[in-house]
């Protein structure tokens, strides 16, 4: 008895075989790396940059700009700030103090005088211990202005209240904390599900995001390449394949 030929792949599914391939190769090519990838961890940005217009603070020899209600915690070991001296061309940047206190804590970065101006990332000595919300003072202690910068803009602004020589004045000075220690997303993964959970409210426990994150990274792959291959399959049953 003659044997039945095999049936030959159909386009659609040849096609659909080849988006597998290519989704395959995307995971490898780019999701792998970007989850592995060792990196500069942002730990808080408790006033962050201004997005269009910048604002400046200028703060006087001996004087301070001092903002309320600053977010740190132990990750927080390095602490980034945007100053300028007033004149470039006229002298070099004065020496500036970024204290953070708080009951029980007091951080100090100091951001050594001689600079043109940009961003300074300097470890922070030392880092606390636990989460806590501190007041953080830029304390100019050499013998020129400094400008800090720092934003006026609604969408930027936070929390925080500004005190510039002790009166009040309108915007945030950019503070960025971040941890030195260079980690993968990967491995954050608890920490990143952790904030997530924040976000809500804890309305949506971490073990609940534990449970939906690896269904959501399979469901969405498979369900758009399964419309794909419906798709194809229409197309090929009118004739346009």
């Amino acid at each position: 008895m003659p044997s039945r030929p095999r049936p030959r792949p159909t386009r659609a599914l040849l096609a659909t075989a080849a988006a597998v391939l290519v989704v395959l190769a995307g995971v490898l090519i780019w999701f792998v790396p970007y989850l592995t990838r060792r990196t500069e961890v942002v730990a808080e940005t408790p006033d962050p940059a201004a997005l269009f217009t910048l604002a400046e603070f200028p703060v006087p020899p001996r004087g301070s700009a001092c903002m309320s209600d600053v977010t740190v915690d132990p990750d927080s070991r390095l602490a980034q700030v945007r100053l300028r001296p007033v004149n470039p061309r006229a002298a070099l940047g004065p020496p500036v103090e970024l204290v953070l206190s708080a009951p029980g804590y007091r951080g100090v970065v100091r951001v050594p005088g001689g600079y043109p101006g940009g961003i300074a990332s300097l470890p922070l000595s030392p880092p606390p211990s636990r989460p806590l919300i501190a007041t953080a003072c830029f304390l100019n202690v050499g013998h020129t202005t400094v400008l800090l910068d720092g934003t006026t803009e609604t969408r930027t602004l936070s929390r925080s209240n500004t005190l510039l020589d002790g009166r009040p004045v309108p915007g945030d000075v950019a503070l960025t904390l971040f941890d030195n220690r260079p980690r993968s997303l990967l491995s954050r993964l608890g920490e990143v599900f952790g904030h997530a959970s924040n976000l809500t409210d804890h309305l949506v426990p971490v073990w609940l995001i534990w449970l939906l994150a690896p269904l959501v990274a399979l469901a969405v792959p498979i369900g758009v390449l399964a419309a794909f291959y419906r798709a194809m399959r229409e197309d090929e049953a009118s004739g346009l394949l």
